[in-house]
């Protein structure tokens, strides 16, 4: 199989890098042909000016277009499949993919197309839908959801909104989103997309080992970005109540409430941001890792890690998590933004229990977010596009 995979870099690399990466090279090692179309916004200063160009390439870029062309002519791939887009690559690189008659796979890594945040939330509101069904969405911009800009706000929502009205969106032959919650949402949304659209490809993680019971120490752990929306407040005044042993690991925002925090209270540990090997072997040693998110999430690697490492998994009942941590067989959860409910949960924690959970979980990861079978699952979607396509076996 062919595959010419299409990715915008932001400015500051970010987890869509990683999942793009990880899967051009999963693909490769399987024997398939792939080849790649990068972009990148590294050229927007910030500026008035820079931030017109950017809106403008945003809309439709003619160079993109071409560039596009030019890959698929010399190319010849079987499928083209997106991961970013914004800003630079512009949906120029669909048009171009269609112009040529090969179908278009592009997957969708946050609610950027229906929400200014991109994560359906804003500050003094989590979680929040008001632009999900709105082809113009206002609310986007009387919030300044765009990085806190009233401009910027604007320029997106002129982008977003244009693009859903030109249609293009509906010409891309199959999107792929981590969760069933997150197709629902993009299935009630402004998009209008069939159902046979939107399909369910989750991410994959490394084999980690799983890590026994009794290697472990007597601490909870937290590993993320200290961020409102990741429930930081919810996590400290719940150690303040619960004087439960917990150790932080992240940067972030709120990092000098972390650190205060930790100055005051003897049984929270913050450590700072840790390399990615060692923030693995800390989940392999905690009695159970806390997810305290007030927002929907996507599909937090947190907490396919701690499925993939035996490690129990404590997280609120948030929307998307809930769905992806079954209570009482995968893990725990309590009642999102409540320290309370989080305490009184705790206070409850049976050993039993949590290893039953650890097992479960590593089943889940096992039978669904092991490497070798998200890449059949990523092989499926792109064979059902693909006149005439072979069953790959991999």
């Amino acid at each position: 199989m062919r595959i010419l995979f299409v990715h915008n870099y932001y400015q500051q690399r970010g987890g869509e890098d990683a999942v793009f990466e990880q899967e051009v090279s999963l693909l490769r090692e399987n024997g398939h042909t792939v080849e790649t179309v990068e972009f990148t916004n590294a050229g927007f200063d910030g500026s008035l000016v820079g931030n017109l160009v950017g809106a403008a390439k945003s809309m439709y870029s003619n160079a993109s277009a071409r560039r596009m062309e030019q890959a698929i002519d010399a190319f010849q791939p079987d499928v083209v499949h997106i991961h970013n887009l914004f800003y630079s690559a512009s949906p120029s690189v669909i048009r171009a993919a269609k112009g040529r008659g090969i179908p278009v796979v592009m997957t969708l890594h946050n609610y950027r197309l229906v929400c200014n945040s991109g994560m359906l939330s804003r500050a003094d509101q989590v979680p929040c839908e008001r632009c999900l069904t709105k082809t113009i969405p206002l609310a986007g911009i009387r919030h300044s959801c765009f990085r806190d800009s009233r401009v910027q706000s604007i320029q997106l929502t002129a982008i977003t909104s244009l693009h859903k009205l030109s249609g293009i969106w509906k010409s891309v032959d199959r999107f792929i989103v981590l969760t069933d919650f997150a197709r629902e949402k993009f299935l009630q949304s402004s998009l209008q997309l069939r159902p046979d659209q939107v399909v369910v490809k989750p991410n994959s993680i490394d084999e980690l080992s799983y890590a026994h019971p009794e290697e472990r120490e007597d601490f909870f752990l937290f590993v993320g970005r200290l961020s409102f929306e990741k429930g930081i407040r919810v996590l400290i005044e719940a150690a303040r109540i619960g004087k439960f042993p917990i150790e932080i690991v992240g940067d972030g925002p709120f990092r000098p409430l972390v650190e205060q925090a930790a100055a005051e209270l003897p049984n929270i540990r913050y450590v700072g941001k840790l390399p990615h090997n060692e923030g693995i072997e800390r989940l392999k040693k905690c009695r159970a890792m806390i997810l305290p998110s007030i927002w929907y999430e996507g599909l937090p690697t947190t907490i396919l890690e701690a499925f993939a490492t035996g490690t129990p998994v404590i997280c609120s009942d948030q929307g998307n998590l809930n769905s992806i941590v079954t209570k009482g067989k995968t893990g725990h959860l309590f009642e999102t933004g409540s320290a309370t409910s989080l305490v009184s949960l705790i206070n409850r924690l049976c050993p039993d229990q949590l290893n039953q959970h650890a097992l479960a979980g590593f089943d889940v990861y096992r039978n669904k977010y092991e490497k070798q079978t998200v890449l059949e699952r990523l092989i499926s979607v792109y064979a059902d596009l693909i006149p005439n396509a072979q069953p790959v076996v991999v």
